[in-house]
């Protein structure tokens, strides 16, 4: 593992703390979250091998545990939603909102998980944090490891180079097959540029969904990542 690499992700996160445009009150923020709801409902109602609340979810990077939120509110107990992250302020605010869930200050490059252990694990906005490929590849082979041969790694990230910030890099198609080589990728472009988004106000709720619209302006892929084989994306 790398320490420099380390240090660098926690500086990056700390900062992304202060920064007022991630608020959850933003009206464009609001029509994001929605819209990728959806999405994750549409994916794994035609993917899972059970049903959704008896199944096991681990959610790398989780923040605050609102993605495991989600999880909950349709059906998945809370003993079966783990979160791990590297940040010690993360871990302390999720585990304050969801006490009952289970929530572990982690790198991810060493999960303290067995083998085969989730249905579920949920990866958004992960990789295109890590600069350094060898904790790219470590990470993914943890996730890989505690991955049920039934499961499915919920992806979420950036599918664009950010020309403005230099901490990312885009997870184009062939790095994630690079990442998770034999995987079934299922992948779809979703979300408005964030800078737009940011920007809509009170009109969001009309123009949201006419500028997400374009192509181009969605720089994120949302799908699924499988051992057995799933339909093609767009």
């Amino acid at each position: 593992m790398s320490g420099d690499e380390i240090n660098r992700l926690r500086e990056i996160y700390t900062e992304a703390l202060r920064d007022r445009r991630w608020d959850v009150d933003n009206p464009g923020r609001q029509q994001m979250a929605k819209e990728r709801s959806k999405a994750i409902e549409t994916l794994l109602g035609a993917r899972l091998a059970r049903p959704l609340h008896e199944c096991r979810v681990l959610d790398v990077g989780c923040g605050y545990g609102n993605q495991l939120g989600w999880f909950n509110e349709r059906g998945v107990q809370p003993e079966n939603l783990f979160g791990v992250d590297l940040l010690a302020a993360h871990i302390e605010s999720a585990r304050k909102r969801y006490p009952t869930f289970n929530f572990m200050q982690s790198n991810a490059e060493q999960l303290n998980f067995p083998s085969d252990s989730f249905d579920i694990i949920v990866a958004f906005t992960i990789f295109s944090s890590l600069i350094d490929s060898r904790m790219a590849e470590n990470v993914a082979a943890e996730m890989l490891r505690v991955l049920k041969k039934s499961g499915a790694i919920l992806w979420y990230d950036l599918r664009y180079p950010n020309p403005r910030n230099s901490s990312v890099r885009a997870m184009t198609r062939r790095r994630i097959n690079c990442l998770f080589p034999g995987m079934a990728i299922q992948l779809k472009s979703i979300s408005l540029l964030p800078q737009l988004a940011d920007g809509l106000g009170a009109t969001a709720a009309t123009t949201y969904p006419l500028l997400a619209g374009i192509p181009l302006l969605r720089p994120h892929y949302i799908g699924l990542l499988s051992a057995t084989p799933s339909a093609p994306g767009s």
